[in-house]
């Protein structure tokens, strides 16, 4: 590991110390967003490996991951909740704390504005990122999504086979955990459209969210980690099992074993 690598994350574990008690515990909820940082980081890491990067590049990636996350923490210091739409847009947040904290100072100018586009846009819809980014600034991002989501799916999986995601409505406060999909949902997807988490009733709607997310990886070594999780199966398993899911999850599991970095969603009326 290069020595500007390991001091970013000597770093991070500076920064988020700040944010730990007397006995050297954060919240609860900080905690979930350090173990995610952790997760990230290995998910960009194996990505990397899978596109056949460089070393530097698979670090930075590493690194990338590491700090995606990090306006997470000021945010819920100063707000208590993670919900950017009633506080501020932590990708953007992430972005300015980086900066403050000079961590430009240990990278190259090439490095610091991919790293710091990826942090700063890493949550946005696909249809809200600049179309002019250029090339390896957008690889990099999309690397970080894609590590992001596959994360975010085994966590919320995780939970849903321990305890039927009672967490979700904390987060989501008009979400239900019922496990029936919404009509109005599931027509949403039908016409083949991103939907906003605004529009989710229920438990089932938010898995049949993650479901759709596989059409949203960007790489073919993102798609493949998660078939080695099998994020296929046990979301599946959660679902009904009616004929529109298994339509779905037939289009899913014949686009994993593609190695085309476009596909098309599956004709399902």
């Amino acid at each position: 590991m290069t020595p500007n690598a390991r001091h970013l994350i000597e770093w991070f574990e500076r920064y988020t110390a700040q944010y730990r008690d007397a006995e050297g515990l954060l919240t609860p909820a900080l905690e979930l967003k350090y173990r995610h940082s952790r997760r990230v980081a290995e998910n960009a890491r194996l990505i990397a490996l899978g596109l056949k990067l460089d070393e530097p590049e698979i670090q930075l990636a590493e690194i990338c991951g590491l700090v995606h996350d990090i306006g997470r923490f000021p945010q819920y210091s100063r707000f208590g909740s993670f919900r950017d739409a009633d506080t501020l847009d932590h990708g953007l947040a992430g972005r300015m704390t980086l900066k403050a904290e000079g961590v430009p100072s240990r990278m190259n100018e090439d490095e610091w504005e991919r790293v710091s586009c990826a942090v700063e846009y890493h949550n946005r819809k696909t249809d809200d990122l600049p179309a002019d980014l250029p090339e390896k600034a957008r690889q990099l991002l999309n690397i970080i999504r894609d590590a992001d989501k596959l994360d975010i799916m085994d966590l919320v999986l995780q939970s849903v086979a321990r305890d039927g995601f009672r967490d979700l409505p904390g987060m989501l406060p008009h979400i239900r955990t019922d496990r029936e999909l919404t009509p109005s949902v599931v027509e949403e997807f039908q016409k083949h459209r991103s939907i906003s988490t605004s529009r989710l009733e229920t438990v089932a709607d938010f898995l049949l969210m993650l479901a759709f997310w596989f059409y949203d990886f960007n790489f073919f070594s993102s798609r493949q980690i998660a078939v080695s999780r099998n994020l296929i199966g046990r979301l599946q398993k959660e679902l009904p099992d009616t004929p529109f899911i298994l339509d779905l999850f037939a289009g899913i599991r014949k686009m994993t074993d593609s190695e085309e970095t476009e596909i098309s969603l599956p004709d399902m009326k």
